[in-house]
This record gives structure tokens, sequence and C-alpha cells, in this order.
């Protein structure tokens, strides 16, 4: 798969350009503090990359900064964190749904909140955050199998299972409106958001 989709993480060599003037200083210290941004939809045209991260303050909400940047000011791609690699604040339910992934055969991968958290230390979540899991997914076996796993494990958590399932060279649906069995599926990818019919998933 092409490294640079959804929720990939980019270290850069420069500040990118962020989207609302006010933002300069907070970009800038982000890429300072040798922070990676996260790969979005695109915003608008071009053939700049859209990009984004989360600014924690203490007291307030995580304030979401958008930014964009020339693919050739990249040095490196990185998936989001394992769950393992997750700093958890309920460790006993985030090694049992590891170990449940792990017997499943499932790699899942954190992003939003949590791994923000997990990459720079600051207070983005609470006991009772969501957690954002990605899983690729090869074929509709494994597909249906993945959203399966996630409805099962939710049971079992304190928090909410959300998240998306990551298909090859198409993009990413969420595991609840696949699980659903709707004739037509939103997937997001990196140029677009469309709706495909089922069928069309795996051709």
């Amino acid at each position: 798969m092409n490294p640079l989709r959804r929720h990939a993480l980019v270290w850069l060599s420069r500040s990118p350009q962020p989207d609302v003037t006010g933002d300069d200083s907070a970009v800038g210290q982000w890429k300072a503090d040798g922070n990676p941004f996260v790969v979005c939809r695109r915003r608008g045209e071009g053939e700049h990359l859209s990009l984004g991260f989360c600014l924690a303050t203490p007291g307030q909400r995580p304030r979401r900064i958008a930014a964009r940047s020339r693919p050739e000011a990249i040095l490196r791609v990185a998936r989001p964190p394992l769950l393992e690699e997750v700093d958890a604040l309920q460790p006993a339910t985030f090694a049992r749904l590891s170990d449940a992934a792990a017997k499943a055969g499932l790699d899942i991968r954190v992003f939003g909140s949590w791994m923000w958290r997990t990459l720079t230390g600051g207070s983005y979540v609470n006991a009772s955050s969501d957690l954002d899991v990605l899983i690729d997914v090869a074929d509709a076996a494994g597909a249906d199998r993945a959203a399966s796993f996630l409805q099962r494990e939710e049971a079992g958590c304190p928090f909410i299972l959300d998240g998306e399932l990551s298909l090859p060279g198409l993009g990413e649906v969420h595991w609840r409106e696949y699980l659903n069995g709707e004739p037509s599926i939103l997937v997001k990818s990196l140029n677009a958001a469309r709706m495909i019919r089922r069928e069309e998933l795996w051709k």
C-alpha cells in the first residue's frame, strides 16, 4: 500500500503552511518539538498534502489544527502506533484487548486522542475517552472478521471502540457502517469521500 494514505504520520523538513493564519506559531512549535503531522483527506486543489495535529491545552478540549505541505518536505512516514504501544489509562483493559487481537490475528493501530497522548505525553484523553482504531484488511473475509471482533470486544470495554477498516488501494470505512450491511458504504481516501456499492469494495 502507498504509505501516504489517511492516518499516516509524517515528519517534515520544514514547517507546513497552516490553513488558518493565526495558527502559525502553534504549527511552528509543533514542528520544532519534533512531533509528526497526520495525513488527512485532501482539502482543496493542488499538489499539497493536507495535514493536521491536535493541540492539548490544560483545562480545555484539545484543538485540531490544519496545515498543508508539499510532498517533497516529507522526511519520514510511519503508520499510527500499534495498540500495545499506546500509553493506556486503563492498562488491564488495553492488555486484554491486545491479547484478544493477537489471538484473532489482527494488528490494531490507534489514531486520534490516544495516539497523540502516546506520541507527545499531552493531556488528550480521560478514562472515558473513545478509542479510535484502524485495522488493515485484505479482503471481505478479513473485513468481516475485524468488524465482528470490534463489535464483540467493545461489549467488555469501558469505552467506545470507534474507528475504521482500511481497504487496500481504496480507503477507509467505518467499522460499524461496514457491519450494518447497507448496500452502499462511505469510503474515505486521501483524495475523496464517496459512497460505493458494497460489491465494488473488493473488485
